[in-house]
C-alpha cells in the first residue's frame, strides 16, 4: 500500500508540472459554465410573436400554454396584431401567429366545415423555410386539444340523438376520461436511471455537454501518451523490467483520466447536470479505464512522438464528427463504435452500454498486447 500510495503521489506530481495538463483541467469547468450559462439565455431556434385580434378565453389560454412551455422555439405575447406583424418585418420574429377574436366560435365553424374548412389563425412568416414550416405543427398541436372537444361535441349532437338531453359539461366528462394530454412530439433527456420511465425535461443546448467531456477525456489521455513517449527517449522508467512496463503505462494513463474524471464529475454535480452520485462514478471509472487503454494503443500504433502528435487532432476532430456529440450519423453508427466517447454518451442511458464498454476495454487491452508482438514495440 505504501509503493502503490508513493507511485500515486509522484505521478500526479509529475502531472500537475505540466501546464498543458492543468489547462485542460480548466477547460473542463469553464465548458460546462459556458454551456449552462448559454442555456438560461433566451436561446430558441426560432422566435414566434402571437397576438390577438381581440379577448378571447380561448384564445389566451393557448397563448399561456405556448409562452409558458420549455421549447426550441420561443414564444412572445404581443399587444396587437399589428406589433406581432412588425416583429416579422423587422426581422425580430420568424412568424406571428394571430388568433381572431370569438376563436370558440371559429373552431366550431371550422369542425363543422367538413372538407372544405377556412382557417381562422392568421400565420404570418419572414421567409419559407423548414424550421419555419415545422413550426406550424406546433401550431396544429397547440389547438388540437379545443378542435378534438369541438368535434366531440359536434358529433355527438349530429350523431347520438339519445345523448341530446345531456348538457355540454355532462358530456365532456367522458371526454375527459380519456387522458390526450401531452405533445405528439417532445424533445426531452431521459434520466439514466429511469430510461424506461417519465423524461426529464431539458434545454437542448446541454446535450453536448457529456460528449465535449468526454472527448475532451480522451484528450487528456493522449497527451498522457505524448509525455510517456517523452519519459521512453529520457529512460525515466528504464529500470522497470519490461513485463511490468504495460502496467506503468496503464498507471500513468489513470492517473490522468482519474483527475480529469474528478473534475468532470464536480464540474457536473455544480452544474445541476449529474444523474446521480452512483451512476456517474460507475460510468466515469469505466470510461477512465477504456479511454486509457484506448491511448495506449493509439500510442503503440504511432510509436513515435511526432506521429502521435500528427494523429492527436485529427482524431480529437473524428471523434466530435463522428461520435454521437452533437448529432447522430445514422450511416456512420458501426464506426462510432472504435471511440470511446460513444460509449460514455450512451451509458448514460442505456445500462447495455456499461456492458459493451467492458467488452470494449478488454478489446483494447488484447489490441495493445497483441501490438506489442508484432510490431516489437515497448
Amino acid at each position: 500500500m505504501k509503493r502503490f500510495l508513493k507511485w500515486f503521489l509522484l505521478l500526479n506530481k509529475r502531472l500537475y508540472k505540466k501546464i498543458s495538463f492543468i489547462l485542460i483541467l480548466l477547460l473542463i469547468p469553464a465548458l460546462v459554465l459556458t454551456y449552462t450559462g448559454v442555456a438560461r439565455e433566451d436561446s430558441g431556434v426560432l422566435t414566434i410573436a402571437l397576438a390577438q385580434e381581440g379577448e378571447d378565453a380561448m384564445a389566451s389560454g393557448v397563448i399561456a400554454d405556448l409562452t409558458q412551455e420549455h421549447s426550441i422555439i420561443r414564444f412572445m405575447e404581443c399587444e396587437s396584431p399589428d406589433a406581432a406583424q412588425e416583429l416579422v418585418q423587422e426581422g425580430k420574429a420568424d412568424a406571428a401567429w394571430i388568433f381572431p377574436a370569438e376563436m370558440e366560435e371559429k373552431v366550431y365553424e371550422f369542425v363543422a366545415g367538413g372538407k372544405f374548412r377556412k382557417a381562422f389563425i392568421k400565420v404570418i412568416e419572414g421567409e419559407s423555410n423548414v424550421p419555419v414550416a415545422l413550426a406550424r405543427e406546433k401550431l396544429s398541436g397547440a389547438m388540437y386539444e379545443n378542435c378534438s372537444k369541438a368535434l366531440y361535441l359536434s358529433y355527438i349532437r349530429e350523431n347520438v340523438p339519445e345523448l341530446s338531453d345531456k348538457t355540454d359539461d355532462e358530456l365532456m366528462t367522458h371526454y375527459n376520461a380519456i387522458s390526450v394530454d401531452g405533445d405528439f412530439f417532445q424533445f426531452t433527456l431521459m434520466e439514466p436511471s429511469q430510461a424506461a420511465q417519465e423524461p426529464q425535461d431539458t434545454n437542448y443546448l446541454l446535450t453536448p455537454v457529456r460528449g465535449l467531456l468526454a472527448v475532451v477525456t480522451v484528450l487528456s489521455g493522449l497527451a498522457t501518451a505524448m509525455y510517456y513517449i517523452q519519459d521512453q527517449r529520457a529512460g525515466t522508467f528504464s529500470w522497470i523490467a519490461e513485463r511490468k512496463k504495460g502496467f506503468i503505462e496503464f498507471g500513468c494513463q489513470m492517473i490522468c483520466v482519474l483527475n480529469v474524471s474528478a473534475v468532470i464529475l464536480i464540474a457536473l454535480s455544480a452544474g445541476g447536470l449529474a444523474a446521480g452520485l452512483g451512476r456517474e462514478v460507475l460510468i466515469l471509472l469505466m470510461y477512465a479505464v477504456c479511454t486509457a487503454l484506448f491511448c495506449m494503443t493509439v500510442r503503440r500504433l504511432c510509436g513515435k512522438l511526432t506521429v502521435l502528435g500528427t494523429v492527436l487532432p485529427l482524431l480529437i476532430v473524428v471523434m466530435l464528427v463522428i461520435c454521437p456529440v452533437f448529432f447522430d450519423l445514422g450511416m456512420l453508427r458501426r464506426v462510432q463504435y472504435l471511440f470511446p466517447p460513444t460509449y460514455y454518451i450512451n451509458a448514460q442511458y442505456s445500462d447495455r452500454f456499461l456492458i459493451l464498454m467492458g467488452i470494449y476495454g478488454c478489446v483494447l487491452w488484447l489490441i495493445y498486447f497483441l501490438t506489442g508482438k508484432i510490431f516489437h514495440r515497448k
